[in-house]
């Protein structure tokens, strides 16, 4: 079993776990076929959905919570924790015409959501349309997010917003 950020459970818990985390994953596969790509410790919870019009990518160390959603397509950077209830959702119907109704009017291209790495993403979010949020970015629960957020800062709110830096403005480590 791998150091896992998840609090401490006894083995044979983290065995039935593993058990399960791999069957989602095999299910995942079958679904999505090539569609989708992951690379090392991802782990997905139970019920999710995952509807991409072209590809999602997974970089490593990402933990997706139960019931999310996506219906977009997605690149996850590396180190991202997804928690509970998030959606990806694109901004995907045409509306300006009005000699046609909502109903007809047909769909735009794909949208992408990016997540550069190490973000973490609050229980309940919806992130819409094609929407990068920079790496390092939190964002707070219950946010909706319909803009570009930058690198290293906390945000949140409707619509999602800067707050403050991430860290200190003490280095030049991660400033923007």
């Amino acid at each position: 079993m791998s150091n896992l950020p998840d609090r401490p459970i006894p083995k044979y818990l983290r065995i039935v776990r593993e058990v399960l985390r791999y069957k989602r994953k095999i299910i995942i596969r079958i679904r999505l076929r090539n569609r989708i790509q992951w690379g090392k410790n991802v782990m997905f919870g139970k019920k999710i959905e995952l509807r991409p019009p072209g590809f999602i990518l997974i970089g490593d160390n990402v933990s997706i919570g139960p019931w999310f959603l996506s219906e977009t397509n997605a690149k996850i950077g590396s180190d991202v924790l997804i928690s509970s209830k998030v959606s990806f959702i694109g901004n995907d119907h045409k509306f300006d015409n009005p000699n046609t109704s909502i109903f007809f009017s047909g769909r735009l291209p794909a949208s992408t959501v990016i997540l550069e790495g190490d973000n973490l993403i609050g229980y309940g979010t919806i992130i819409v349309g094609n929407v990068t949020i920079g790496k390092g970015c939190i964002v707070g629960a219950g946010s909706l997010v319909t803009k570009d957020l930058p690198a290293y800062y906390v945000c949140a709110g409707v619509p999602a917003k800067p707050l403050r830096k991430r860290y200190p403005v003490t280095n030049n480590l991660h400033e923007d």
